[in-house]
């Protein structure tokens, strides 16, 4: 079966794009599809939430492995795409910068039963990708090293007017 999903993120309002993915394939493989359409860095951790409903609690695939067997918590290597797709799932968030709670949000969109994907397909449609890591948003004046550097810093005579002589604290 191939679930296709409509992906769109609230902090850049024009960008779309269209994911297909067989129920065979892993989270792993899921993630590793989008990051290279969007051109992400792999050192930075992700995960694919699903949002809780009335009857379940939310489920988390996450790149970590907590050793422990959770019903709410998978690991994306040898979580099958099929496995959660079973349950009543509408809505998967991949959340790509957990600190300030950036995600993109993949709407299931259908569900063919077709031939099986080699491996999931990810087509940009429209708008300007979101950048990975909040700290590429930020310019560069919050962050920046003064242009003009005092011409008497670090001049010894200044840690002993702070410090006083250093005879004193040798015993």
């Amino acid at each position: 079966m191939i679930y296709q999903f409509t992906g769109s993120c609230n902090e850049a309002p024009d960008f779309q794009m269209d994911v297909g993915i067989d129920a065979g394939h892993t989270f792993w493989e899921f993630h590793q599809a989008i990051q290279a359409a969007l051109g992400f860095h792999p050192s930075q951790l992700a995960d694919f939430q699903i949002p809780a409903n009335q009857r379940q609690r939310r489920i988390e695939i996450t790149q970590l492995f907590t050793g422990r067997k959770n019903s709410h918590r998978h690991n994306m290597h040898n979580t099958l795409v099929g496995d959660i797709m079973k349950l009543p799932v509408k809505i998967i968030r991949y959340v790509f910068d957990y600190l300030n709670d950036r995600y993109i949000q993949l709407k299931l969109t259908g569900a063919y039963m077709e031939n099986n994907l080699r491996e999931p397909s990810v087509t940009l449609n429209r708008g300007e990708i979101p950048l990975q890591a909040f700290d590429e948003l930020v310019t560069g004046e919050l962050f920046s090293t003064p242009e003009k550097k005092d011409p008497n810093y670090g001049i010894l005579s200044d840690y002993y007017e702070i410090f006083g002589e250093m005879e004193e604290y040798v015993t």
